[in-house]
């Protein structure tokens, strides 16, 4: 059984979570820089995690798409095309904000460190629940 993986793309950092096979709860898993290497770096998570769906995290303002939403569909239209695997959006709003606030509840003290993971967590496990509805 694969996991899916939760990313949280942003501008310097992609945050990462991981499923568990059974797709009932995620976890924070790493994050990236946003680099030339980015691609190859996922490319080695999904091969070395059974990666069989991602769900990317997609910036959704009431007031239409702002620039980060454009550039978050433009990089979900260049990666789909390097992997076989579906990529599916989820809103991602407010995920920044509950993130921090799940960090400093817990008592993490380097909240920087492990902030895009926890977004990407959320992400993914946002989807998992609907998708046990």
């Amino acid at each position: 059984m694969g996991t899916y993986l939760g990313i949280d793309f942003g501008d310097k950092r992609v945050g990462l979570a991981l499923s568990d096979p059974e797709k009932k709860l995620a976890r924070r898993f790493v994050t990236l820089n946003n680099s030339s290497g980015l691609v190859t770096e996922l490319e080695e998570v999904i091969r070395n995690e059974n990666v069989e769906r991602i769900i990317m995290g997609i910036p959704l303002a009431a007031r239409g798409e702002t620039e980060q939403t454009k550039k978050v569909r433009k990089f979900i239209s260049d990666f789909q095309k390097e992997v076989d695997i579906p990529i599916e959006g989820m809103n991602e709003i407010m995920t920044s904000k509950m993130a921090r606030e799940n960090l400093i509840g817990s008592g993490v003290k380097d909240i920087k460190a492990v902030l895009d993971q926890e977004a990407a967590r959320i992400i993914l496990q946002d989807y998992l629940d609907f998708q046990k509805k």
